[in-house]
């Protein structure tokens, strides 16, 4: 299995078992995080920071890869996403594009879609 598509399923999962001890072997110390929501995040200490702060209110009940297609260092990650956060459900499908520098993730920029599709010409 490929080195890079390990890390990014060993990120994924360090949400549903809420465990952050290994961010170090999974980004650059200067990663760069920018959520769908739009908040960013710059540097381990940041990232640490918001995943316990999420641990504590969110818990990831899945995160499951759909598809991952790479462009050189740029991976692109199909996703599905459930959590429950404050006592609410959320479930939505999503997209990341993570850089890797070497072995270690640089960049995640996600994006959202809802979950639930229609085709409303049909």
């Amino acid at each position: 299995m490929n080195e890079q598509i390990s890390t990014i399923q060993k990120y994924f999962n360090m949400w549903l078992v809420k465990d952050c001890h290994a961010l170090d072997t999974i980004f650059t110390p200067t990663i760069h995080y920018v959520e769908c929501y739009g908040a960013e995040y710059l540097g381990i200490p940041e990232i640490q920071q918001w995943m316990n702060h999420k641990f504590k209110i969110q818990t990831v009940t899945q995160w499951d890869i759909k598809n991952i297609y790479r462009e050189k260092s740029v991976f692109t990650v199909e996703w599905f996403f459930a959590c429950t956060d404050h006592g609410k459900d959320y479930k939505f499908d999503g997209v990341s594009l993570i850089t890797f520098k070497d072995s270690r993730i640089m960049e995640i920029k996600e994006f959202e879609s809802k979950s639930t599709h229609y085709r409303p010409y049909q």
